[in-house]
C-alpha cells in the first residue's frame, strides 16, 4: 500500500462523506493519533501498528481492532487509560470505528489507484471500456463470514460501492471537478452521472467506461437521471416535454429553459459517446 497516498486519500474520503457539524472526520483522525500513543504505552505485540498507515494487511487491522475493543471493555484498568490520553477516544468507540472505516476504505483506495492507472495508460477511448471492466478485489478478512449469505451480500454491496467510487473519481478528474452544464466547481456538490445507468442491463459492460459519464451538479444529475434533460448529437442541452410543457415557474426558466441549446463543456478526452446518449434520449420525451 502507498502509505502517504493512503493517508491523504482516507482523510479526503472522511471529509467528503462527513455530515456537516458532526465532527466525525476530525474525531476519527484524532483517534488514530491517540491510538498510536496508546500502543506506545502498551503494544500487546502490535509494535508494527504504531504507524497505522504502515500496517501491511487488513487482517492485521482487524486484529488490532479486536484488541481495541478488549481494552475498551477493561475501562479504567486498561494501561491505555491514563492522564496523558483522553479517555473518550477509547471509551466512546472512536478508535474502533476509525479502524472499521479504514478496513472498509482500503479496497476502495486500491481499486481507485488501479482504475486511474489503467485510465491514464490507454489514450484510445475504444480500448478503455474493456480495460476498465474489472471488479474490485475484496481481500480475505474484509467480512468475517464470506461464505454465508450475509457475507456474500456484504461483498456484493462493497463491490458496487467501490466501483462507483472509482467511477466518480475518474469522471470528476476528466471534467476537472466542474459540472459540464453549469461550471460549478465544488466537488462535494458534483456527481458522476452515468449516461446508461449502472443497473441497466445495457450498461453492464460499460459501467466503468469514462465515455459513459458526465460530471453534473446535484440538481442536474437528478434531472438527467430522470430523463428530464439530455444531450443532442452536438452535446447541446435538450429538455424533455415534461419540463417544457408542465413547468412554467421562474426557477425552471432560470435553471433549465435558459440552458436549452447550450453546449456542455467537454473534457479533453473521453467525450460522451453518442450511442450511449441515444439510449438515454430514448427513455425521455424529447
Amino acid at each position: 500500500m502507498h502509505k502517504t497516498k493512503l493517508r491523504e486519500a482516507f482523510e479526503a474520503h472522511l471529509y467528503e462523506n462527513n455530515t456537516v457539524g458532526s465532527g466525525k472526520a476530525s474525531s476519527y483522525l484524532k483517534s488514530l493519533e491517540w491510538l498510536s500513543k496508546m500502543l506506545a504505552f502498551e503494544s500487546y505485540g502490535f509494535d508494527d501498528c504504531t504507524d497505522i498507515w504502515g500496517i501491511q494487511s487488513i487482517a492485521r487491522i482487524h486484529a488490532l481492532r479486536e484488541r481495541v475493543l478488549e481494552e475498551k471493555q477493561k475501562r479504567d484498568t486498561s494501561p491505555w487509560v491514563n492522564d496523558q490520553i483522553p479517555v473518550s477516544y477509547l471509551r466512546d468507540g472512536y478508535c474502533s470505528s476509525a479502524l472499521t472505516e479504514i478496513i472498509q476504505y482500503i479496497p476502495e483506495f486500491e481499486h481507485i489507484q488501479r482504475v486511474m492507472e489503467t485510465h491514464n495508460r490507454y489514450a484510445d477511448d475504444s480500448e478503455l471500456a474493456d480495460k476498465l471492466n474489472f471488479e474490485p478485489d475484496i481481500p480475505n478478512g474484509y467480512v468475517q463470514d464470506p461464505n454465508s449469505k450475509d457475507g456474500q451480500d456484504r461483498i456484493r454491496e462493497a463491490k458496487v460501492r467501490i466501483g462507483q467510487a472509482a467511477f466518480r473519481k475518474m469522471i470528476l478528474s476528466n471534467y476537472q471537478n466542474r459540472c459540464c452544464m453549469t461550471g460549478l466547481d465544488i466537488p462535494t456538490l458534483n456527481r458522476a452521472s452515468h449516461i446508461i445507468g449502472w443497473a441497466d442491463p445495457k450498461g453492464k459492460k460499460i459501467r466503468m467506461d469514462p465515455c459513459n459519464g458526465l460530471c453534473l451538479s446535484a440538481t442536474y444529475d437528478a434531472a438527467f437521471d430522470k430523463h428530464l434533460v439530455s444531450l443532442d448529437e452536438d452535446h447541446r442541452i435538450i429538455l424533455s416535454k415534461d419540463i417544457k410543457e408542465h413547468y412554467t415557474s421562474k426557477s425552471v426558466q432560470i435553471h433549465f429553459k435558459s440552458k436549452e441549446g447550450h453546449a456542455i463543456t467537454l473534457p479533453d478526452s473521453s467525450h460522451p459517446k453518442q450511442s450511449y446518449l441515444e439510449v438515454h434520449r430514448s427513455k425521455g420525451d424529447f
